[in-house]
């Protein structure tokens, strides 16, 4: 089978990976020239691990840079009002953790370049499918530095993110959420007292944007600021990083304020929340954010885009090899979406009600100071803690089992 994979994302890659270690012939395109000039999620929750080793590449990932999450603190109004243990020790490897997207997708890359048929065309834009005459997708149209080219392909696989350039060319529809909104990104040095360990912090201030900070694999502090739509403007008027730090603890912001010439940053994120009601059309399959783009809430956008990647591998070896039944293939693509919908839909849910608190914090509502006065009072005891993680279970391991197929997992582990 002839595959062309638009996107070298994690899902990507892992997908590419996974179908050349089973014979297919695959070309992974990637618009960007190299693995890290793309803005990647880095958070890794037990889901994504778990499916990372599903697919044999747990090695990978212990070798790229990275760090374990050792608490949640949630501040308001400048008070830490709840600090929450991870359980590392607990979960092990497969304890919450941030890592080097570039350097893991390098090693992703890296492994699949070793199968015969696979090859990877950095700096190349998808720029349309070919048609045949019935109009089924069998192949596609890419610009390369030095003109545009057509290759043949049995499934053109979309993994190119939230502006899925394949869903938008192959008449795929998504259904936009409400609740679009842009996080405003930058990075600042780590504070010197946080040494090795990685607390991940949400600040919410009464009538201020929403913060979250941790510090990253790199030992800097990744910061995002969450806005509204329009609310880029009234942010950068005037001096943007004093306004950004307004939901801060003083520590924090006296922090990030004194360092302001080593800011990198800001970058933008257009954060576009839907669904696709059909991920397919004969001979295109989404995946990931093309299929389903994702909020930032709880990293949730690689972790369900990789478990995607395990199940699309199981409906998509069988085809690897030998003549292609255009309409088993087809059905398969359907049957891809049928069973990752349930989790998907769910993770969404779960994810717009954890955001409920930062709007209710921007808008001064009657529920945000109801939870904090009942923060206040309940943040110290042990069982409001891991009631809070409770709370969180099924967006951090998931609602559903994935698992590679026996079959697909015994070739992969030789």
């Amino acid at each position: 089978m002839r595959i062309v994979i638009v996107g070298a994302g994690p899902a990507g890659a892992a997908l590419a990976l996974l179908l050349a270690r089973h014979g297919a012939q695959v070309r992974l395109l990637e618009r960007e020239e190299s693995s890290g000039a793309a803005f990647r999620g880095e958070g890794l929750m037990p889901l994504g691990i778990d499916a990372l080793h599903e697919m044999g590449l747990g090695d990978a990932l212990a070798a790229v840079p990275g760090r374990a999450v050792s608490n949640w603190r949630i501040h308001i109004d400048g008070e830490e009002v709840f600090r929450i243990p991870e359980p590392v020790a607990e979960l092990g490897e497969r304890a919450f953790r941030v890592a080097s997207p570039a350097a893991l997708l390098e090693r992703i890359i890296d492994g699949a370049r070793e199968q015969s048929g696979f090859s990877y065309h950095p700096g190349t834009r998808f720029a349309g499918p070919v048609r045949d005459a019935s109009g089924r997708v069998v192949g596609v149209r890419a610009v390369q530095p030095d003109g545009e080219t057509e290759w043949p392909a049995d499934l053109v696989v979309g993994c190119d993110g939230r502006g899925s350039s394949v869903r938008q060319h192959c008449g795929l529809q998504l259904e936009r959420s409400s609740e679009d909104y842009d996080v405003l990104w930058f990075k600042s040095p780590g504070p010197p007292a946080t040494g090795a360990r990685t607390d991940f912090h949400i600040m919410v201030v009464r009538g201020r944007h929403p913060l979250v900070a941790y510090t990253s694999w790199d030992d800097q502090l990744q910061c995002g600021l969450i806005m509204p739509k329009g609310g880029l403007a009234e942010v950068m008027q005037g001096d943007w990083l004093h306004t950004a730090v307004q939901s801060a603890p003083g520590w924090l912001a006296e922090h990030v304020l004194a360092h302001r010439d080593q800011v990198d940053g800001p970058i933008r994120l257009t954060v576009l929340v839907g669904f696709a009601p059909s991920w397919s059309v004969p001979g295109v399959l989404l995946l990931g954010d093309a299929a389903h783009p994702m909020s930032p809430v709880r990293a949730q956008g690689i972790n369900l885009a990789l478990r995607d990647v395990v199940v699309a591998a199981n409906h998509l070896v069988p085809f690897a090899i030998g003549p292609v039944d255009r309409p088993a293939l087809d059905a398969a693509c359907r049957a891809v979406q049928a069973e990752r919908e349930p989790e998907v839909r769910r993770a969404q849910l779960l994810q717009r009600r954890e955001a409920r608190g930062q709007g209710d914090a921007r808008a001064a509502t009657w529920r945000y100071a109801v939870a904090r006065r009942g923060a206040r009072v309940l943040g110290r005891y042990g069982w409001a803690q891991r009631a809070w993680l409770g709370r969180q279970r099924e967006l951090r391991f998931g609602s559903a089992e994935v698992r590679l197929d026996a079959a697909v997992a015994e070739i992969d582990a030789r």
